[in-house]
Parts: structure tokens; sequence; C-alpha cells
């Protein structure tokens, strides 16, 4: 069985707040992390799955997805935009925009981490 790839569409990401914008943590988000955090440890899922800040520094065209390269030893990670097809060979999910509807509809992928060229995710490759 082939795995359900998801990607978010150029607009649904040109849709983010841009990171200058966007109110930094603060004491109204508390109970609503909570509560997210109530139901991934209902699920089993709080060592899986975490949350992130939904933002943008750029817009993406419509045949981009961005993707996080990580280079071990010297300790750096870059993300950068791909063209969609070959950017996606050897790359695993990471985001996700949760949107409304069904459960594997309403998820649009934000980005992908590469693996190197064995399939591992521990060498930058590129």
């Amino acid at each position: 069985m082939n795995p359900l790839t998801l990607e978010a569409t150029a607009t649904q990401l040109s849709e983010l707040t841009d990171i200058h914008d966007v109110e930094p943590l603060n004491d109204s988000d508390y109970n609503c992390l909570a509560e997210v955090r109530d139901v991934l440890k209902k699920h089993g899922r709080q060592e899986r799955f975490g949350v992130t800040l939904l933002h943008k520094h750029f817009d993406l065209a419509s045949d981009e997805v961005l993707v996080e390269y990580t280079d071990v030893a010297s300790r750096v990670q870059t993300i950068k935009p791909e063209k969609k097809g070959s950017a996606l060979l050897n790359t695993i999910e990471t985001n996700w925009i949760l949107g409304d509807g069904d459960p594997k509809s309403s998820l649009a992928c934000v980005r992908y981490c590469a693996n190197n060229v064995h399939g591992n995710h521990d060498l930058f490759h590129k």
C-alpha cells in the first residue's frame, strides 16, 4: 500500500501569518495547549506529536513545498523550497495544518524532512 501524501497548496501557505506579524506565545494560549496535550495523551500520541507555531517567512510557488535538511556533523538544519516532484522522493512529512472535515482530507503537510541516500534520517545528503 502506498503511503498517503498530503501537501499544502500555495494558497493554504500564503494564508499563514508572516513571522513578523505573529503574536508570541502568551497566557491566553496555555489552556488550549493543555487540552491538545490531554487529547494526545488520551490517544497515546504524546511522544509522537507536538505543536508548532504556524507562520510563514515567504510565499511558495504552487509547485513548491518546504523541505528540511539536517547536517548532523555541523548541527545545522536548513529549510528550503523544492519542486514537488523530486523533492518528496526521500522524505517524511513533519508539519501539518489541521483543517476541518474528515481526518485524512483535513491534513495538509507543510514541511517534509529529507532522509539520506540510505533512507535514514541522520545525514545531510544533497
